[in-house]
């Protein structure tokens, strides 16, 4: 594959980081933007830039030069996207907006993936399911909401390339405990370690969806970047779902705690989907994307990684 010159905003995230890592380790030139409030992981170049802020996204395109931006900035957490609507779409829209305007202006427009999210789908029918790109869009949430207006704004951008991704669920090393898998490894890691009772608090353990490992679903965007089709729309999913209860016992059976499950009525979403899945075979035939990491393996890294934090936070 060819090197890229290639910037990412939001590389101080979960996806973020394992973006650039995966960049780097293909042998590309990042530069990663860090939102207000960000800390610089230290292993990149960064700088700081607040996305919806246009000068300050402009003055970072047209400065590094890219070949490719990836756009993973944005308010991605469905509760707090609920409580702060105004917010979610401000910088969900406008900051996809200020950087295909920042694309837009260059001499020669980088390429733009613009990381959007499954969410945007809403609630399919289980005879509609594995869920294909051509499903009409059904955002049920403020944050699907926002994802699915910042698509219908990059239609109008017809001078650059870019390009639409919408993961479904991903997880993996590194993930904040807001979402559901790192939420329960943190909470086996530090029964293992005696630094809370015996007992994981959970919300709906019946509702299945389709997981990847973010390594995997990294891996699709630069994929994409290089061989996608500019204008195209792709799913990045395994095309199998997963009850969240499966998840859970695999994490507990990596550990072999003997724990209680409580139900927590805060933990129960209002418009939880019965089940989801993705079809990923656009984004197969095009680039020849497939999983490669077990998600056994995924937790199991998951959850290391969560070991190493706890015994951290517990040594005397």
């Amino acid at each position: 594959m060819p090197v890229l010159r290639a910037l990412v905003t939001g590389a101080e995230g979960f996806v973020g980081h394992h973006l650039v890592r995966h960049l780097i380790d293909s042998g590309d030139r990042v530069l990663g933007t860090v939102g207000p409030g960000g800390v610089p992981p230290g292993e990149f170049d960064a700088t700081f830039v607040d996305v919806a802020v246009a000068d300050e996204i402009a003055a970072a395109v047209s400065t590094f030069r890219p070949e490719v931006i990836f756009h993973l900035a944005a308010r991605t957490f469905v509760p707090d996207a609920r409580r702060n609507p105004g917010e979610t779409l401000g910088v969900n829209v406008m900051g996809a907006v200020n950087v295909l305007e920042a694309a837009v202006a260059m001499a020669a427009p980088p390429r733009v993936i613009l990381v959007s999210s499954a969410e945007v789908y809403g609630i399919v029918a289980e005879d509609d399911l594995p869920v294909g790109e051509e499903t009409p869009l059904a955002p049920a949430n403020p944050y699907a909401a926002s994802k699915a207006a910042m698509e219908m704004a990059a239609r109008s951008y017809e001078s650059i390339e870019s390009i639409v991704v919408r993961p479904f669920n991903h997880t993996g090393p590194g993930q904040s405990p807001l979402f559901v898998c790192s939420d329960f490894a943190q909470q086996v890691a530090q029964i293992e370690a005696g630094a809370r009772e015996a007992v994981i608090h959970v919300g709906n353990l019946d509702a299945e969806r389709d997981f990847c490992d973010v390594r995997d679903v990294v891996r699709a965007y630069r994929d994409l970047a290089v061989g996608g089709t500019a204008g195209a729309v792709y799913n990045v999913a395994s095309g199998r779902s997963r009850s969240i209860r499966s998840m859970l016992d695999a994490l507990v059976d990596l550990s072999h705690v003997e724990v209680r499950v409580e139900v927590e009525e805060n933990r129960l979403r209002p418009s939880d989907l019965p089940r989801i899945a993705g079809d990923a075979s656009r984004l197969r035939n095009d680039v020849g994307w497939e999983p490669r990491i077990p998600f056994e393996t995924t937790l199991s890294d998951l959850l290391d990684g969560w070991r190493a934090m706890v015994a951290v936070e517990v040594q005397p």
